[in-house]
């Protein structure tokens, strides 16, 4: 019988696979539990706004772009 994680437990996944696909610069701007072994939510990294989904019982985090902010360099 698996166990379940807690929320806790949940999210200190979610901040390590944060790191770890987006960068030390991710931040989570929403999130929300979807049952007990899901999290969804926004965050932002890098000038880009992603829609993430950690499957806990897989330990997979899967993310979708949602907007890019580009920076054009300025010639003088």
């Amino acid at each position: 019988m698996a166990s379940s994680a807690t929320t806790p437990e949940l999210r200190q996944r979610l901040d390590h696979a944060l790191r770890l696909q987006l960068g030390d610069d991710a931040a989570v701007v929403s999130l929300r539990e979807d049952g007990e072994q899901r999290l969804r939510g926004v965050a932002v990294c890098a000038g880009r706004i992603l829609s993430f989904v950690l499957e806990a019982e897989d330990a997979r985090l899967r993310t979708r772009p949602l907007f890019d902010l580009l920076q054009h360099s300025r010639r003088p």
